[in-house]
């Protein structure tokens, strides 16, 4: 008897507690964007703060292969997978049909977006690392990585080239 009034009090103080209230986000889940990129003149797809996110042409079956030192040495390092511990989110811009996750080879959630694992740059032997929003220095690296525009299809070359 005492834990049945217990649980009643629980379910009562914690219905008071979320009535009126947003619900509570239960996971901790990825947001993907678009902008305007300046020098692709494109929307591009991008996380929730504006850092870009690139396409790797070796991922292929919606698998991403860049993990650890495979298939280069420190390719999860210089190219670190935008990760969710939930669903992601479609922020402004992006198309929720084209959101989904895969599970890599070391156990880690990695956010897709038009089927592709996405990753964001953090330089390599003399080019700079994308520091801030805009940031592209990782497009077309070594003719393998490139930018995703908002409708999922990579962006290959830049304006007029």
């Amino acid at each position: 008897m005492r834990r049945a009034a217990v649980l009643a009090v629980v379910a009562l103080v914690a219905g008071a507690a979320t009535a009126g209230s947003a619900p509570a986000r239960t996971h901790d889940g990825a947001v993907v964007k678009t902008v305007f990129n300046k020098k692709l003149k494109k929307k591009i797809v991008v996380d929730g703060k504006g850092m870009t996110l690139y396409y790797f042409t070796q991922d292929t079956g919606g698998q991403a292969t860049c993990v650890g030192d495979q298939p280069a040495a420190d390719c999860g390092k210089v190219w670190p997978p935008l990760t969710s511990d939930g669903s992601p989110s479609a922020g402004q811009g992006a198309q929720a049909s084209l959101l989904g996750t895969v599970t890599r080879s070391d156990g880690l959630v990695q956010v897709t977006y038009g089927g592709h694992p996405v990753y964001y740059f953090k330089g390599y032997t003399g080019t700079p690392p994308d520091r801030k929003p805009g940031d592209i220095h990782g497009f077309a690296f070594y003719g393998i990585w490139f930018v995703l525009a908002q409708n999922g299809k990579p962006i290959r070359r830049y304006p007029g080239k």
